[in-house]
């Protein structure tokens, strides 16, 4: 049996019934029924969708470039892409949710067979959409259970940082974040100082921040306050970095001794010599990449739909208080004349 055959015995146009099958809103009810009737009388089968032809390319999407951690991440995934014999096609989505949903129009248009994202938000009503893109979606650095993703346990990195003050015997403690969501590493942090007793105040807690917000919280609470904090925990090693130099800045004659400690443990970290958590990145691109690589045989060799996996992995505390000397380690690069 053929649409045409359907269409004849329900009495409409084969238009209408490609529309039916197809699932438009286009259809009366009356219509719509009249339909899937004379299909299950003719025992019609929907024939299988066309598969794609692979174009060898993935899509990166990422929140912010400026962040070097993004750009180590994003480093890793084109080296394992170029060993395998495709492309990465980048998009900064500058922490803007409406230019998310743009790029990933765009790489319906470039017709991408995979798209590696690190998301703006996690909420259902965002992702949920991802689920039917003609293309697998790969979380990367954040963990749901709506798509498959690679992430790092960042309330235990947050954990290990509340964990080092406490043995260390910091007690007036205090927290920039660079969002004012409660992120899992704010979380696992106050928790654990809360197990610990120490109470984390309100007032030493700064999130979102400014470049005035944060001269504020330095002038309150570290060099002018009469008890100043003796430890802060930054979201991020940009945070931490912007931290460090704001008191240099105000303590030109004594610089209060602050234990600074970032998340990432990018080359901000290791160049400026605060301790910082760090994500495993390579292992996050490298286990990344491998499931992208399963999802798309799987399409390949099976009609059913694809399992969700999601990898967690272990954050470290790199203890540090002063710069380091290996902190660049580079392959060399030579740039050869052209001898055309």
């Amino acid at each position: 049996m053929t649409i045409r055959d359907v269409a004849k015995s329900s009495g409409v146009s084969i238009a209408t019934v490609s529309r039916v099958i197809n699932g438009s809103a286009k259809v009366s009810p009356q219509v719509k029924l009249a339909v899937e009737q004379a299909m299950r009388e003719l025992n019609y089968q929907k024939p299988q969708a066309k598969r794609r032809k692979p174009t060898k390319l993935f899509a990166v999407i990422v929140r912010n470039m400026t962040n070097p951690f993004f750009a180590q991440l994003l480093d890793v995934l084109e080296e394992e892409a170029y060993k395998h014999g495709r492309s990465i096609l980048l998009f900064n989505s500058r922490n803007n949710l409406q230019l998310e949903k743009t790029f990933l129009l765009e790489c319906e248009n470039h017709k991408v067979d995979g798209v590696f994202l690190i998301p703006r938000s996690l909420k259902e009503q965002h992702l949920l959409p991802m689920q039917t893109l003609p293309f697998p979606v790969v979380l990367l650095t954040t963990a749901t259970s709506m798509l498959s993703s690679v992430a790092t346990h960042h309330q235990h990195g947050g954990e290990l940082v509340a964990k080092h003050l406490f043995q260390k015997g910091h007690r007036r403690i205090g927290y920039i974040g660079t969002d004012n969501r409660q992120s899992d590493r704010f979380i696992g942090f106050k928790d654990s100082l809360e197990k610990h007793g120490v109470e984390l105040r309100r007032e030493r807690v700064l999130s979102p921040y400014t470049e005035e917000s944060l001269q504020q919280y330095i002038d309150q609470q570290i060099t002018h306050a009469q008890s100043p904090l003796s430890a802060v925990f930054c979201s991020d090693d940009i945070c931490a970095s912007q931290l460090c130099n704001g008191i240099k800045q105000q303590a030109i004659h004594t610089c209060p001794d602050v234990e600074i400690i970032g998340f990432d443990d990018t080359f901000i970290a290791q160049s400026l010599g605060f301790s910082s958590v760090k994500q495993p990145i390579k292992q996050i691109a490298l286990f990344g990449f491998e499931l992208m690589l399963k999802k798309l045989k799987h399409s390949v060799d099976s009609d059913e739909p694809d399992p969700l996996e999601h990898i967690l992995l272990e954050p470290t505390l790199m203890l540090r208080s002063e710069p380091s000397n290996t902190m660049a380690v580079r392959k060399t690069e030579i740039l050869r004349p052209d001898r055309g």
